[in-house]
């Protein structure tokens, strides 16, 4: 098992004049380890990364890695349309202290199941880090099939899914398919409590930057689950009631770990969704 729990997908905080927030980083990471969340997810959607430069993704890589304890895993969203990208970007993320990637199917691009096979082949050939694929298909336009997974997941590398197709044949067909041969991390906090009944392995969790004990204590402790899930029910679905991840940074704003500032062109939760997320926001504070 390549972790168990909750991995945080970190946001990046950012100051008004636009450049990386370290102290708020420094903050947030600390409302992280305090939490006894199992890992830390940088430069993903959530995180911002395709909004980074090459140089401010190996700079905030190296400052989460210094400040994290060796016990909490770091992982590394990688992943470029060339394949020679990607193994690039994967051995320079290893340099600076990855324990992990986090490999999303390429975009645009629209690969066949043999493409994607022959791609995530590809990388595990020339790199030797723990690999993670990432099934996304409403940002990717391809879906990784289950079938398509299970000769994935045959690479020496690859050690789990992060699953975020919403299909529900699909996923337990995926579950049916490779959870015996890798670990299944949720990838939509608000069907946590249906790959939890599964037997999935952890998830890789938005809402978890505010909330990572109980996210950890979901998939740790057997007697809370349940209750947990619907605790967070109305949260889950209103934190991606935006684009992910605009609706986490006001949370996260409102909370006082970090500034409400995105990268153009995301922009600030607009004024029709805030007193639903604040509402959400305030009966967690006043439940937990």
């Amino acid at each position: 098992m390549f972790f168990k729990g909750a991995c945080t997908a970190l946001v990046t905080p950012f100051k008004k004049n636009g450049k990386i927030d370290y102290l708020a980083t420094e903050k947030l990471l600390k409302h992280q380890i305090n939490g006894k969340v199992s890992a830390i997810m940088v430069l993903g959607s959530t995180g911002e990364g395709f909004l980074l430069s090459e140089v401010e993704k190996q700079d905030f890589v190296k400052f989460v890695r210094k400040f994290l304890p060796s016990s909490v895993k770091l992982v590394v969203s990688v992943g470029k349309n060339k394949v020679d990208g990607t193994i690039e970007e994967i051995k320079t993320m290893q340099k600076f202290g990855a324990d992990g990637c986090l490999i999303h199917t390429p975009y645009f691009v629209k690969c066949t199941q043999n493409a994607l096979i022959e791609y995530f082949a590809e990388i595990d050939k020339k790199t030797n880090l723990p690999a993670i694929a990432y099934n996304i298909p409403s940002r990717s336009g391809v879906n990784i099939l289950p079938e398509t997974m299970k000769e994935i997941c045959k690479l020496s590398n690859i050690v789990g899914l992060k699953e975020a197709n919403t299909n529900i044949d699909h996923i337990c067909q995926m579950f049916h398919e490779v959870s015996d041969k890798i670990d299944i991390y949720c990838g939509n906090d608000n069907l946590n409590g249906v790959f939890k009944g599964l037997g999935a392995s952890g998830t890789i969790s938005v809402t978890s930057n505010a909330f990572p004990l109980q996210i950890q204590q979901m998939f740790e402790n057997d007697d809370l689950s349940l209750q947990i899930n619907d605790r967070f029910f109305d949260f889950n679905n209103l934190v991606f009631c935006e684009p992910n991840p605009i609706p986490i940074k006001y949370v996260l704003s409102k909370m006082g770990l970090i500034e409400n500032n995105l990268r153009k062109p995301l922009t600030r939760l607009e004024n029709i969704h805030k007193k639903a997320l604040d509402r959400a926001l305030q009966n967690l504070r006043c439940e937990l």
